[in-house]
């Protein structure tokens, strides 16, 4: 360690600060001037460790407002179906639920806009869905809001004492042996109104994504999840094949 190059040095305690939440995501780092007085260093030297750790995606350079930690990023990978808590099960990461409402309708401002979806969805306005929202956060931050309509004809009541705590694909699987045979999803840009960004505790310039999937079984729409997806959290990934 003591043949580490001084900037090494300042890096190495700088990552450790981060990792550990001395320094939380989004939270800008003490001025350079600062650093440079508690490392008792040169601004050419703490250049040298911020530009590293810029590099190795810790922090984030503002110019003009300073240096902030980067929020960590998860990714949902999209070659194959996952639910969302498998995906982020995947990366070791535990999610917790909270219910914010739950009602039987018939019709709502999102099912009507289906109407004209170029998936021919054929939704009838005397079809009962389960109208199912849902705040959906990690360890330390909320992630997404995200609303699911379920058909009652294929899931006739649901339980939302247990739905608070867990999984909805593996209750459905216990309870209505759910199998999805096929699903299409829809990502698009979008702002976030005031009650999604207080949910999510995101400043209003802060963009998300709007998750749009729809979930079949032998060709029955049996699932919607409409999910507004924190834009500085997530990150999607998709595969191309490419023939010859």
């Amino acid at each position: 360690m003591k043949d580490m190059p001084l900037y090494k040095t300042i890096y190495e305690d700088l990552k450790r600060k981060i990792t550990d939440g001395t320094y939380s995501e989004n939270e800008a780092l003490p001025s350079e001037r600062t650093l440079c007085e508690m490392y008792h260093v040169s601004k050419s030297t703490l250049r040298q460790a911020l530009s590293e750790l810029s590099h190795n995606n810790y922090i984030v350079k503002s110019w003009g407002n300073g240096n902030f930690v980067k929020p960590r990023m998860y990714e949902r990978k999209m070659a194959k179906f996952q639910s969302f808590v498998e995906s982020l099960k995947d990366q070791s990461v535990q999610i917790k639920n909270k219910i914010i409402g739950y009602e039987l309708v018939t019709k709502d401002k999102y099912l009507d806009s289906l109407t004209l979806n170029p998936l021919q969805l054929n939704i009838s306005g005397n079809l009962y869905w389960h109208k199912l929202t849902r705040l959906r956060s990690d360890e330390d931050f909320p992630l997404l809001v995200e609303t699911s309509y379920l058909p009652q004809w294929r899931f006739f009541e649901l339980n939302t004492d247990i739905l608070g705590d867990g999984s909805l694909y593996a209750y459905l699987r216990k309870f209505y042996n759910m199998e999805i045979t096929d699903a299409n999803e829809f990502l698009s840009p979008v702002m976030p109104n005031k009650k999604e960004r207080d949910l999510l505790q995101i400043p209003e310039h802060n963009p998300c994504m709007l998750d749009e999937l729809f979930c079949y079984e032998n060709d029955n729409l049996i699932a919607i999840h409409c999910s507004t997806v924190r834009g500085d959290k997530f990150k999607f990934q998709s595969s191309s094949y490419i023939n010859g």
